[in-house]
């Protein structure tokens, strides 16, 4: 996925518009969602300036309903990866430390089990093994994927349909240091898929290769 446009805000673009989206456009963000498999169906991105303007308010009702259904998604994506990374590390030897291991491993946040999962790979795997080399990896992407899902829960949300984008907005607008950064729907439903995809790919780690 290509790193999302960051910009500086000259005003204040994004904003909250308090309504439901109609029933139609529920739809869209349902479409995104492709738990089921198959290939990811590209978000329509309408010449913005052939419509009229109830086609684009209609657009940007489509726009919204489909981003937070998205970033709906992305918190369990996220949250089922940070219970199965607990569960790879109080299980370490075969679970002979469980119970002593589970509330430790409980009160660490996510950052600190990826530097915690890291450490039992160094201790435990051969360097240049495939199943270090695995690890590793994997460990990179989640740092990747950490950091992306950091960015999207914090701001403020709003659309510009008229440039098909998503915007989040960090910092008060009062203040002089607030920073944009911009989204396609695409590029949400890809955190998504990479988060998914990360999830499978523990798993597969765990099972193959417990530590």
């Amino acid at each position: 996925m290509a790193e999302p446009a960051v910009r500086p805000v000259g005003r204040n673009l994004a904003r909250n518009w308090p309504f439901a989206p109609p029933a139609d456009v529920v739809g869209v963000a349902a479409a995104l969602d492709v738990r089921q498999g198959g290939p990811l169906k590209p978000f329509p991105q309408p010449d913005t300036n052939t419509l009229t303007a109830g086609e684009l308010w209609a657009h940007r009702e489509a726009m919204e309903a489909a981003a937070a259904s998205l970033l709906g998604h992305m918190l369990f994506e996220f949250s089922r990866i940070d219970v199965n990374l607990g569960l790879c590390l109080v299980w370490v030897d075969s679970g002979a430390n469980l119970e002593s291991l589970t509330p430790k491993v409980a009160e660490l946040s996510f950052h600190s089990k990826l530097r915690e999962l890291a450490k039992h790979v160094q201790l435990k795997l051969p360097a240049g093994s495939k199943r270090r080399a695995a690890y590793d990896r994997w460990i990179d992407r989640m740092h990747m994927a950490r950091a992306e899902r950091n960015r999207l829960v914090h701001g403020r949300w709003g659309i510009e349909a008229h440039r098909n984008k998503v915007v989040n907005v960090v910092g008060l607008p009062t203040g002089g240091g607030q920073q944009e950064i911009e989204y396609s729907i695409d590029e949400l439903a890809a955190v998504n898929e990479e988060l998914r995809s990360l999830e499978l790919e523990l798993r597969r780690l765990r099972t193959h290769w417990p530590l």
